[in-house]
Formats: C-alpha cells, sequence, structure tokens
C-alpha cells in the first residue's frame, strides 16, 4: 500500500495521475477501515457502560458560610 510509504507532500505532486489516484483510493479505504474498527470499538464501550452499574459519585455536605454581623460604629 503506498499509504505506508508515507510520501512528502512534493513527492505527492510529482505523482502521475494513476498513482496519484491509487494513492488517494488507497489512503480512503485505509481510512474507512479505521473509522469502522472505531465505530465497533465505541459501540463496545457503550455497550459495557450500559451492562456496568451505574458508579454513583459521593454527595459533598453543602458547607454554608458562617453569618457574622459587623460591628456597627
Amino acid at each position: 500500500m503506498i499509504y505506508h510509504l508515507k510520501l512528502q507532500p512534493s513527492e505527492i505532486e510529482a505523482l502521475d495521475y494513476y498513482e496519484y489516484w491509487y494513492y488517494i483510493k488507497d489512503l480512503s479505504d485505509v481510512l474507512k477501515k479505521q473509522n469502522s474498527e472505531n465505530s465497533d470499538q465505541t459501540d463496545q464501550m457503550e455497550a459495557m457502560k450500559k451492562g456496568m452499574p451505574s458508579m454513583k459519585t459521593p454527595k459533598m455536605p453543602s458547607m454554608k458560610t458562617p453569618k457574622m454581623s459587623l460591628p456597627k460604629i
């Protein structure tokens, strides 16, 4: 695959039309494959989250500030 050659931009510009077309086609195939794998992993993670009991964070007690009255002068 040309994708793994890691061509420089100047090298890509120097490619013939058919080589460029194959480069772009291979690159789009790789991206589609990666996207499908990522979506599968995301689906699996969401399924795992639904299956697990939700972990609740403990509530912190509310801290009220004391009211202080200032002496009048």
